[in-house]
């Protein structure tokens, strides 16, 4: 297929791309993304990453496997790629164009993405060992079938016509992003997957945090870190209110809110704060006083705010934070959560000392449209193949009705 005649910058692949559908999770792709890895933690200029390794760690062997084994035990059908897939990429998450690559192999289909044009350096890394391991004669068919390119986001010449040659096109972006990009039309049997603008927040068992032994209380302040801090609080998943369950007696609540915070507070010492962030995060606590009645501010260094909030005069979603920003909220009972979450826009929800099947369940019970995902303190950086509710293998992906897939023919692809 001939590619954009616009001009645009290749960081990885050729200006064709050769499409071909496939089965999900074959033999090949699988083979390359487990080298990927390797080359990945060898380069010593990605090592300099975290995030770049920790997209190595999810793409090796034993994480691909499991993946391929939880996709051929549900499989209903014979599935097949869907052909040409058009990613349009975050301009402020430098490794997810990757993610969203790995998607588009491991489910079959050609790709073209388009990345950031910062220009992140974890983009120009990545796309310089791909290119190196392309080279390989195994590996070569990788650059036929999938290309990284880089324009400015106001070429909707280039957007056009990446649209209108696709099968599906994936979204990752605010709102005001999706919006742009649907101007440019698509075939009419094209697809489109978007994850849009979304709000996360958290619930931690007041009980729970003052039985922790300081070993343990300080393994979750580091796991808080990392779920909010390493992205800037930027993620989608990212907590940004957390509710406080339990602790009837005020006392017992604020005892627990203030060993937690203080262990944040010490895991956020290497947390780079620059004078932007620093300034940009007092502008906002400057418009949130003035929207906020009663509210009390709780000022840990620079590094970290925390607002209590009396009452929620909009939706939570309302309550965003930034750079160490924080708003929290006590709840006596969790049913009493659910008077507030019930938005679309609700994604992740992080949970310490709380049964997710007691939340799911209210969920179900109050027929909840938000919260896609349950999932640990620490964990709600963890990309997967079900992500803001999608089940992605299935988004992009057509199924050919009529023959079911036996366990025998499971047990058969297991081999491979």
């Amino acid at each position: 297929m001939p590619m954009i005649q616009s001009k645009v910058e290749y960081l990885f692949g050729a200006p064709e791309i050769e499409v071909i559908a496939e089965e999900p999770y074959a033999k090949k792709q699988c083979d390359f993304l487990q080298a990927l890895s390797g080359a990945i933690r060898s380069d010593k200029e990605a090592k300099r990453y975290s995030d770049i390794q920790t997209f190595a760690f999810w793409i090796r062997k034993a994480s691909l496997m499991q993946m391929r084994d939880d996709y051929l035990w549900g499989r209903r059908c014979y599935r097949m790629g869907r052909g040409l897939i058009f990613h349009v990429a975050p301009s402020n998450v430098p490794i997810n164009f990757a993610y969203s690559l790995v998607y588009g192999l491991l489910s079959g289909n050609a790709n073209v993405i388009k990345v950031s044009s910062r220009r992140f350096v974890q983009t120009v890394i990545l796309c310089r060992i791909m290119q190196e391991m392309v080279g390989r004669e195994e590996f070569a068919w990788v650059g036929r079938q999938n290309a990284v390119v880089l324009y400015e986001r106001d070429r909707k010449d280039a957007t056009d016509e990446l649209s209108a040659m696709c099968d599906v096109r994936i979204i990752w972006g605010g709102d005001a992003t999706i919006t742009q990009i649907r101007k440019s039309p698509m075939q009419p049997m094209s697809t489109e997957v978007t994850f849009a603008d979304r709000y996360s927040f958290g619930v931690i068992s007041t009980d729970a945090v003052l039985k922790m032994e300081e070993a343990e209380l300080s393994r979750l302040a580091e796991a808080f870190y990392n779920d909010t801090y390493l992205m800037d609080q930027n993620a989608c998943s990212s907590p940004h209110v957390i509710f406080w369950w339990g602790g009837v007696n005020g006392d017992r609540r604020k005892a627990a809110q203030k060993r937690f915070w203080r262990a944040v507070r010490q895991a956020a010492q290497k947390y780079g704060l620059e004078a932007g962030k620093v300034s940009d995060k007092y502008t906002l606590l400057c418009r949130m006083a003035e929207k906020l009645e009663h509210a009390r501010v709780h000022c840990y260094e620079n590094r970290l705010y925390v607002v209590d909030l009396q009452a929620f005069s909009d939706s939570v979603t309302a309550y965003r934070g930034a750079y160490g920003f924080f708003f929290q909220y006590g709840i006596k009972e969790l049913e009493e959560l659910f008077e507030y979450v019930d938005d679309r826009k609700i994604q992740t929800c992080a949970v310490c000392g709380v049964d997710p099947g007691e939340l799911a369940e209210g969920i179900r019970a109050h027929h909840i449209r938000g919260i896609d995902r349950i999932v640990p303190f620490g964990h709600t950086l963890d990309l997967g193949m079900i992500w803001d509710g999608y089940d992605i293998i299935e988004r992009l992906t057509r199924c050919i009705d009529g023959p079911r897939a036996s366990e025998a023919r499971f047990r058969e692809d297991r081999k491979r």
